[in-house]
């Protein structure tokens, strides 16, 4: 029987992976900080609590995320440690982790490819991350996330922050209209997760929508799912920041299959109405 342990069910991804979990019917194990503190909790004690409730597959969502400062802040460096005491005791089932962009040397202005495009992370996160990517070992996927929105997403972020302004009335538009991201709905990453978890995909395997529109046509769509298109404003900046961050995602439809993802139009529709 598949049962999956997912950490940080509390989170933005890790949540939206326990809806998607539960939705499905799927035996889930989500243990609160007071029931598994991954911070302080050794090694003998994550690897008697994974044989005791029994799971065949870990999701890891759990890590810091505040948006002043996750890039940057020391704890990043507990969260490897604890993240590598948590595989090590996971050895013995599936386990997933969920790795960043960050990673990637983004200078080239060209999709990411697995294994191809250079990895260069410039900040603590990412090396953090990276470093834990580089010290799996087994039956191991590791999941690059790039730009997530949606339910539950925090304050301060670039679509929260747009609809916020829109639901308001106010005219809004980005700073850097010209550059391209690719933007995921948070429960089509969850469904990625699983699918990837439930798949024999070994490594660094991308997330994404597929697609990458500039963030002025996001805040279009954003203006549009309003009804009030006339609130946006366009320009054509990006600054000295790289012109596009998207994944190439032929290596999830190789293995995965379709990608299952609403476009931005889509997602944002679903998230006013």
């Amino acid at each position: 029987m598949t049962r999956f342990l997912v950490t940080g069910a509390t989170g933005f991804i890790g949540s939206a992976v326990l809806r998607r979990l539960d939705a499905d019917g799927r035996d889930v194990v989500a243990p609160g900080s007071s029931e598994l503190n991954l911070l302080t909790a050794t090694e003998d004690q994550l690897s008697t609590f994974v044989d005791e409730v029994g799971v065949t597959h870990c999701i890891h969502c759990a890590w810091y995320t505040n948006h002043s400062d996750y890039l940057v802040h020391e704890i990043n460096r507990d969260w490897l440690a604890a993240s590598l005491r948590l595989a090590r005791a996971c050895k013995a089932i599936r386990f997933v982790g969920l790795g960043t962009c960050l990673e990637y040397d983004l200078s080239a202005g060209e999709p990411c490819v697995e294994g191809e495009t250079p990895l260069a992370p410039d900040t603590l996160y990412a090396r953090c991350k990276h470093d834990l990517f580089e010290a799996l070992a087994g039956d191991f996927a590791w999941a690059r996330v790039f730009f997530v929105y949606g339910p539950g997403d925090r304050a301060g972020r670039l679509v929260p922050g747009m609809l916020e302004q829109f639901a308001h009335g106010e005219r809004a538009g980005p700073k850097f209209g010209g550059l391209r991201r690719d933007y995921i709905h948070v429960d089509d990453l969850a469904r990625q997760i699983i699918r990837i978890a439930r798949s024999q995909a070994q490594g660094a395997i991308n997330t994404g929508s597929g697609e990458a529109p500039t963030l002025a046509n996001i805040f279009t769509a954003g203006a549009r799912a309003f009804g009030r298109p006339e609130l946006a404003q366009a320009n054509d900046e990006t600054g000295n920041q790289p012109p596009l961050i998207q994944p190439d995602m032929a290596r999830f439809e190789l293995e995965i299959g379709d990608l299952q993802a609403r476009t931005i139009e889509q997602g944002l529709r679903d998230l006013v109405t």
